[in-house]
């Protein structure tokens, strides 16, 4: 996409016209260097590829030698321009490296795609595989309806508190709890993100409720399960391809890294739904004063493999509250 408009009739044969007409040539000059930028990353890929010998673990540390800085945060230093252009030069490169990564992770995919790891065998005791703790109420039980549908044999165990669901779920008791996650009324019910976190949940499908008698009032209930160690989230079911899947994680620290995020995603193709500035509490690991930010993104007909690469590798200090379809 070129700087600027360069086809201007009435500025033809004057100064300005001339500057136009050049800076439509350097755009040229520049988008062969990016070209020829991509071959060599295409080559580099291939070299990675040799060195790490086929090895996952061995790829994704080269990958991570990649980035700019043990933070994540790009860092661009310019010697080779004049002092007085570095400041604008710094901001209009600060995603170069960024966006030179992620096309080296979507070649990765197509050689080497990286495991997914939503095949490994249930840790859990038979006894308590299908089972799905909640506090039973009007709106629970017609959540426990919906949602118990997804689940292979499923039963219910009701409790008497939603703590207690969670309580079920870590004991290994029980493989599923459902939780209330937001209504139109209050918006995103915080104290729920607390318990998802506290017990290292992760939602693995969603349903809207329209509440009987207010008009247009819904609250959403998630299915929820612990987060396996090692895998990253997987929904239940893979929703129809016309239909959403969503993508659901807590950014911690300064909006800088947040930037960096919601560049990644634009590049995968993949569009933000929303992004919610959370509270502060204990159950968050970022450090004492960061901000927190929840975002739920819409995967469906974007480049998931490679956002889920640089999810891996460059927001892992980031927690993963789930990838979801609605039902």
């Amino acid at each position: 996409m070129p700087y600027l408009n360069t086809d201007i009739p009435e500025l033809k044969g004057f100064d300005t016209g001339l500057c136009l007409s050049n800076l439509e040539l350097l755009e040229i000059r520049r988008d062969r260097v990016s070209e020829s930028m991509l071959a060599v990353l295409s080559e580099l890929c291939n070299a990675i590829l040799q060195d790490a010998e086929g090895d996952p673990d061995t790829v994704d540390s080269i990958l991570l030698s990649l980035q700019g800085s043990p933070d994540g945060e790009e860092s661009v230093s310019l010697p080779h321009v004049a002092a007085v252009n570095r400041e604008w030069l710094t901001l209009t490169n600060i995603h170069t490296g960024l966006y030179a990564r992620l096309f080296l992770y979507a070649m990765m995919e197509e050689k080497m795609p990286a495991p997914t790891g939503d095949s490994l065998p249930s840790p859990l005791p038979a006894m308590a595989r299908g089972r799905i703790a909640y506090m039973p109420a009007a709106f629970a039980d017609k959540a426990y309806l919906r949602l118990s549908a997804l689940v292979e044999s499923p039963r219910a165990a009701a409790t008497a508190s939603f703590v207690d669901a969670c309580e079920e779920v870590r004991s290994g008791l029980c493989e599923y709890c459902i939780l209330p996650l937001e209504n139109t009324h209050s918006g995103r019910l915080t104290a729920f993100t607390r318990l998802i976190l506290r017990y290292d949940l992760q939602v693995v499908a969603i349903c809207d409720l329209e509440n009987g008698a207010a008009e247009g009032q819904i609250t959403r209930f998630a299915l929820l399960r612990a987060a396996r160690e090692g895998e990253f989230p997987a929904p239940l079911r893979l929703p129809p391809a016309e239909e959403s899947l969503y993508l659901e994680l807590i950014h911690y620290g300064d909006p800088a890294g947040l930037t960096a995020l919601l560049a990644a995603a634009e590049f995968c193709g993949v569009r933000l739904c929303r992004v919610d500035t959370l509270p502060r509490f204990e159950e968050f690991d970022g450090e004492e004063g960061e901000a927190a930010f929840a975002c739920v993104f819409d995967v469906a007909g974007g480049n998931f493999p490679v956002l889920r690469r640089y999810l891996t590798l460059e927001a892992s200090e980031d927690t993963l509250i789930g990838v979801y379809g609605s039902i």
